[in-house]
Formats: structure tokens, sequence, C-alpha cells
């Protein structure tokens, strides 16, 4: 009797070894997350970073953390000593909440863009970024991340990714804009490849911490999720359940775009 229950009970301990335990708090309810506005916009001199920027918030709890770029929190609503180009202004409240807003600083005399695109398909290199410049000393270059300039405006061949576009002009006056190129990968996808293959019985069913059930909850750990499948170690051999390639790929493109749970305005 004794070697039958320690059999069942190493039985049901593999179960859970074949999937990972991981206990995570719970999401904070962000039906109120903070909004950002702009509140006034000062353009940069051509070629110094004096641009400035300051923004109010609405919504969410206080305190709030204030961010540009992606970089280190303050705050204060205000930034200074920006260069010409766009900036992605983030707030975060007390409920770890978070909103973010993009802000176009102009050169007041020298070259100013605008960027139009064409997003790319997963795993495919078919997206587009076309460049329209003015104002400065012509002739203008262009070119995205670290490439070398060109004088074509038009840059094609592109993968779903973010880049950096720089155009300047003659006097060596620049304009910086970041365009992300997105897959169109839907959550609906996702969603169905997770819950079918990862949310099973006696793994992230609700049964186990996380609960892959919930789209707030793969939303938050997409990362973890990309990693995990890339690897193919999500779902577990154990499981008898295998992603596909497609299917693997297409979780890192919805990663890669931004997790986001809808593509809707």
């Amino acid at each position: 009797m004794n070697r039958l229950i320690n059999s069942l009970t190493l039985m049901y301990l593999a179960l859970l070894w074949s999937c990972t335990y991981e206990v995570v708090p719970e999401p904070q309810n962000c039906d109120d997350a903070p909004t950002l506005q702009v509140v006034s916009v000062t353009d940069a001199d051509c070629g110094l970073a004096s641009g400035a920027v300051q923004v109010a918030v609405s919504g969410g709890v206080e305190p709030y953390v204030f961010r540009l770029n992606e970089g280190g929190g303050q705050t204060e609503s205000t930034f200074i000593g920006l260069s010409a180009g766009s900036h992605i202004i983030a707030v975060e409240d007390a409920n770890g909440c978070e909103g973010s807003l993009e802000v176009q600083i102009a050169n007041q005399d020298g070259v100013n863009t605008t960027v139009a695109k064409v997003d790319a398909s997963c795993g495919s290199t078919n997206g587009r970024i076309d460049i329209s410049a003015e104002g400065g000393a012509t002739p203008y270059q262009f070119r995205i991340n670290e490439q070398a300039f060109q004088s074509s405006s038009a840059f094609s061949g592109l993968a779903p990714g973010e880049y950096e576009v720089v155009t300047r002009d003659a006097n060596g006056c620049e304009s910086v804009q970041t365009v992300q190129l997105t897959s169109g990968v839907e959550f609906a996808a996702i969603e169905a490849f997770v819950e079918n293959n990862c949310a099973i019985s006696n793994c992230h069913d609700g049964t186990i911490s996380p609960d892959f059930r919930t789209a707030a909850t793969i939303q938050d750990r997409a990362a973890r999720i990309e990693a995990r499948t890339a690897s193919k170690t999500m779902p577990p051999a154990s499981s008898g359940r295998e992603l596909t390639d497609q299917q693997i790929q297409d979780i890192a493109c919805w990663v890669g775009d931004g997790a986001v749970l809808s593509t809707n305005p």
C-alpha cells in the first residue's frame, strides 16, 4: 500500500515539475491608468539639444514617475536638453499602471521631417519607410540605424522592429525619428496558442501560477513566454504538445510589436 502511495506521489510531483511553478502577484486594476497631455513644447536650435517639453497627467494614483525615451525616472514632469526629433515620454503611477505619449521637437532653423511607413509581415522583410524633409539647407541625406547616409529618402526590405531614422541637411543639422514597424500578429492567435498548449491540466490552467487562461497574465509574462517557447521548453515535452515553428515565430513577432492585447485604436 505504501509503495502505491509513494508511486502516486512521485507521478503527481512529476506532473508539477513538468510545468514551471512561478508565483506572480495579481496584476493591478489599470482601468483608470494615467494619461499624459502636452502642456508646452520648446523647439531646439539646429545642432543643439536646447528643446524642452512639459506634460501634465490625469488619472491614475499619485505619486507619478516620469521617464524620457526609457531613461531613468524622475518626479518632475518637465524635460529639458532635448534634440530635434521624436521623443517618448512615459508615466507610471503608484499602482504600476502606465501611460505614454510621443512628442515631436522641431528644429527652429534646420531640417524637419515627417515619416510614412508600411509595416512588415511576421517573418518577412517587406516593410518600408519613406521620409519627407523640409526646411534647412539642401541637399538632404538620410539613414536608418547605423547604416551609412544616402541621398534616397526611401528604405525598403525592412523586417518588423524599431528603427532610428536620421535626416541631415547640408549644414549638418539633423532630425531624428523613431519608427516602429509592426508585424500585425493579433493577440487572439497568441492567446489560442498559449491556452491550448500551455494552460493545460495541472499546468498553467489555474492550478499552478501563473494562470495563462487570462489575457492580462499572458501579456504580463510575454517576454518569458517568448523566451521559453523559443527554447522549446514551453510547453514541456512531457505534456505531449509542441508548437510549430510558425507559432513560435508569431509569438516573437507579437512580443516585438509591444505585446498589445488589441490593435484597435
